[in-house]
């Protein structure tokens, strides 16, 4: 039987339990499940809303990831394909709850009253999903509330897109 040996002036027994110690954290970051990104890198906050470097806006309240489509007029279609193909951060995206988008809505901030923290000009983000493939609901920054329409209003919709937050390498 081998003998550990003695350490600056620990027991052999303390030693072999620092050596098991060490090696069971490196086999633990070693596995994929425990590295995630919670640590990253924070660009702004806004409240309970924090920016980070990736683009992905995590409320603390609520858990849930948002991620900001391109800022420009599309419909309800072009934002719900949008939001599919996202594939940014493992992927898992989905179109908002209209009562989801209430987090975002922030009364004072701007002439949309949208926090400042996503980049979007338009005064309507698109929500999903859509039981009636002849209207579509929009939630309106301007006042905070949804919408029924039929067709895109005249500065368009935006497209984000929301998910329950993730674990990333």
């Amino acid at each position: 039987m081998a003998t550990v040996p003695s350490i600056a002036g620990k027991s052999r027994v303390h030693a072999h339990l620092a050596t098991i110690l060490a090696i069971g954290w490196m086999a633990l970051l070693a596995l994929p499940s425990a590295r995630w990104a919670v640590s990253a890198e924070i660009v702004a906050t806004d409240g309970n809303l924090v920016r980070e470097h990736t683009g992905v806006i995590y409320d603390t309240d609520t858990g849930l990831e948002w991620y900001p489509g391109p800022d420009r007029a599309m419909t309800w279609q072009q934002a719900r394909d949008w939001v599919a193909a996202l594939a940014t951060l493992g992927g898992g995206w989905r179109m908002p709850a209209r009562h989801e988008l209430d987090a975002l809505h922030r009364i004072g901030d701007g002439v949309r009253n949208l926090t400042p923290l996503v980049p979007h000009t338009g005064y309507w983000v698109w929500a999903g999903p859509s039981a009636d493939r002849s209207a579509r609901w929009l939630y309106g920054l301007g006042y905070g509330g949804e919408g029924w329409s039929g067709q895109a209003p005249a500065d368009g919709g935006r497209a984000i897109a929301v998910r329950i937050r993730q674990k990333y390498p």
